[in-house]
């Protein structure tokens, strides 16, 4: 499709109905943008892999990937980019990615994070003919970014994966009541069609948190080892006296996060459990952060075997993780389970809120598994719908 030279083309590649594997362009003159090239969540939507000409395959036709924040769901494809095309990401995303795949050992996929151009919030980039502003956001990823595309007269902010119940929220508000006018807001819409219940904030699940602590001798965190707020703020409520522990690669995570963080976010004294620590560790408490892997299971095994009534676990996860094989067999070790979790995404309320604080001239919602019905359900103001592939000109 030929396009007007003065406005922007605006591409959902996926997610106008999945929520993972999120794949957004937006184009304008000479200059081609994709934002986020994530992998399909197991058994959600379309599972193949996306195959975007000159970006994917045949000759190199795009001036930059700009990707939101780490998640599988945002940047599991980005490898099969072509290898002329620079991507971008947040400075401190882009090393907790390299310290994830390091550990996970991805063949070839270390490469092309060590590629990544670094970008700082709130510093614009000019790439061709547009400008783009990264945002610092919140969600259950550390230094999540939003973007501002600015170009030929439009404004369009794409919001990646938020909420505005965490720990930053006020501080979220704040940049986005500084915006200004917007042709086009693309949000998120992770949980238009699930029941979460009544609304929680991270504020809420650090005062569990610290009371299951207290009230238990050993207590187990199974959260995403990339959820580095609330394994930081878990780590904060460990009464003192009590050891602070984890393995080697969850402690790089956070030491990542904590050189990044302002001091009251900072995570407390980690210990890496071991030999050196496991008769110690026994004898006064601890709060542990654990992931469902073979390394943590037996000491999992050993604490709710040998003192079953001062043990817990607290599940920090999406509930439907339970039905994963390995989180399900690792569950089966605990007698006692506390679920303390606060989700990373918009709830419907807050989207209402950001829309209002935006008041966009349109409003197209992605990374959701909603209908068209359930999304018009919503009554967001100047809302249209976007199929997969569909061009819309702004």
């Amino acid at each position: 499709m030929k396009m007007i030279k003065d406005r922007i083309k605006v591409i959902l590649h996926r997610g106008s109905h999945q929520i993972g594997g999120v794949c957004t362009e937006i184009a304008a003159g000479r200059t081609r943008l994709v934002f986020d090239l994530g992998m399909p969540m197991e058994g959600e939507g379309n599972q193949d892999k996306l195959r975007i000409e000159g970006v994917t395959y045949g000759n190199e036709r795009c001036d930059g990937i700009f990707l939101t924040h780490y998640h599988g769901d945002h940047v599991g494809e980005v490898p099969d980019v072509l290898p002329g095309i620079p991507v971008y990401m947040g400075k401190a995303a882009k090393e907790i990615l390299m310290a994830q795949q390091e550990h996970m050992r991805i063949p070839g996929s270390s490469q092309w994070a060590q590629n990544v151009i670094s970008l700082q919030p709130e510093q614009s980039v000019d790439v061709g003919e547009l400008r783009i502003t990264p945002i610092l956001s919140d969600h259950s990823a550390f230094q999540s970014f939003m973007y501002l595309v600015e170009g030929f007269g439009r404004r369009i902010l794409l919001t990646g994966d938020f909420r505005l119940h965490g720990l930053f929220s006020d501080k979220l508000l704040n940049r986005l009541s500084k915006i200004g006018a917007l042709d086009l807001l693309i949000t998120e819409g992770t949980n238009i069609t699930r029941d979460n219940g009544p609304r929680l904030d991270e504020n809420w699940a650090a005062d569990h948190s610290a009371a299951i602590l207290r009230q238990y001798k050993y207590v187990f965190l199974l959260a995403s080892s990339s959820n580095l707020d609330r394994i930081s703020e878990f780590s904060r409520a460990v009464p003192k006296g009590k050891y602070m522990l984890t393995d080697y690669y969850q402690k790089s995570l956070l030491k990542i996060s904590d050189r990044y963080s302002e001091g009251p976010f900072q995570s407390q004294k980690v210990l890496t459990y071991g030999e050196n620590l496991k008769d110690k560790a026994e004898n006064r408490g601890f709060g542990m952060a654990v992931r469902a892997n073979d390394y943590f299971e037996p000491i999992v095994k050993h604490y709710f075997t040998t003192y079953p009534k001062d043990s817990c676990l607290i599940y920090s996860m999406w509930q439907g993780y339970r039905d994963y094989p390995e989180i399900r067999e690792f569950l089966a070790n605990c007698r006692t389970i506390r679920t303390v979790h606060v989700s990373g995404h918009v709830t419907g309320e807050d989207l209402h809120k950001t829309v209002d604080i935006l008041n966009p001239g349109k409003v197209v919602i992605n990374h959701t598994s909603a209908a068209v019905d359930e999304k018009d359900d919503m009554k967001i103001m100047n809302l249209i719908h976007l199929e997969d592939e569909e061009v819309l000109e702004v």
